[in-house]
């Protein structure tokens, strides 16, 4: 077992590529109903992903569906159907895996995991519409459990109010709450065993060690 470690952009320059690649060979699939942009998210766009105790670690995607889809119904302006947006993105991430991937199909992210045992990666894709905020969510009825149904459902806001919080701060006070708060929080947390109940997301720490960061600084302006 690894310990827990800081993965740099160097480190998981092959994730990186591969998503790219895979991103490619989705738009291509897709073009006929669906047009996207995409963006790297979350740790690996800020410089603070850490691997698990295994050596795993996560690259996270949005896709951005645009306006311009031909399943885009312009009298409602909306999606109108996340079931079959989930599912068809599934089955077209699917047909471009090699022999040592899997897609996952989940509650809210398409995951790639990687069985190459020196490859250590997983790379969630999730499906988002930007211009409503709305992210693609299993929400299974409880009488068909079994039957997978999405539905389209709104984002925190104050993720959005967070993220924008940090790309204010100067380089400086970026460095060091990366490098002082953020990676030794996700450190800790990624120690802990899955079933720990206090255990909480990286996503969770960024925000929670941002939000700190920014009451402090407030409060030394006093």
């Amino acid at each position: 077992m690894e310990k827990v470690k800081r993965i740099s952009k160097k480190q998981c320059r092959l994730a990186r590529g591969r998503a790219k690649k895979i991103i490619e060979d989705l738009r291509k699939k897709v073009r006929d109903k669906y047009i996207f942009s995409d963006s790297l998210v979350g740790s690996g766009k800020w410089g603070t992903m850490m691997s698990d105790l295994n050596g795993e670690y996560d690259l996270d995607y949005q896709i951005l569906l645009t306006h311009n889809s031909k399943e885009y119904n312009k009298t409602k302006q909306k999606f109108d159907n996340p079931t079959k947006i989930k599912n068809d993105f599934y089955e077209a991430f699917d047909s471009i895996k090699n022999k040592h991937e899997k897609f996952e199909n989940s509650t809210t992210a398409i995951t790639l995991k990687n069985s190459q045992d020196d490859k250590p990666f997983h790379i969630d894709f999730v499906i988002i519409d930007p211009n409503k905020n709305q992210i693609v969510r299993r929400n299974n009825k409880s009488e068909i459990l079994q039957k997978n149904e999405f539905t389209w459902n709104s984002l925190p806001s104050k993720h959005f109010d967070t993220f924008n919080n940090f790309k204010q701060f100067n380089s400086n006070d970026k460095r060091k709450l990366i490098e002082e708060k953020i990676i030794p929080a996700k450190a800790k947390e990624k120690r802990k065993s899955e079933n720990d109940p206090t255990k909480i997301s990286s996503c969770e720490v960024f925000i929670k060690e941002i939000n700190n960061y920014r009451r402090e600084n407030e409060r030394d302006k006093r």
